[in-house]
């Protein structure tokens, strides 16, 4: 299977990801953040959690799919830093707050993952013109 086949299925994948969460969090934001003990007790903590974990990505994951298509190396780096990001608060507040619930460790583990397979395959994709 050629890298660009893999890289693919890879992005459509993390797309669809994406959008199970988005639309999740749109309809019903509350049962998404339940996931970590947290009450969308007012209108603007269910606005926030609709705009970032739904309407976020909504759109990130509608343009990873079609970078998946049309332009890979953006979209692993895409699913890159949003992955990362998500590591990099994780790990911090691992360490400065102490041990998450296992809903909160495992999506490191899979954030964790995410980051590492876009940045391997970014690399390889790109590995010609890096040299």
């Amino acid at each position: 299977m050629k890298i660009e086949t893999g890289i693919k299925i890879f992005l459509t994948l993390v797309g669809l990801a994406f959008l199970s969460i988005a639309i999740q969090a749109l309809f019903t934001p509350q049962l998404v953040m339940d996931n970590v003990d947290i009450q969308l007790t007012n209108i603007s903590a269910k606005s926030s959690t609709m705009g970032f974990y739904g309407g976020v990505n909504l759109l990130l994951g509608l343009y990873i799919i079609y970078a998946g298509f049309k332009n890979q190396s953006m979209g692993l780096i895409l699913a890159a830093l949003y992955g990362g990001g998500f590591v990099i608060g994780r790990l911090l507040s691992l360490i400065m707050d102490g041990m998450p619930n296992s809903f909160v460790l495992t999506w490191l583990g899979v954030e964790s993952t995410l980051t590492l397979i876009a940045l391997l395959l970014y690399f390889n994709l790109n590995k010609k013109n890096l040299i």
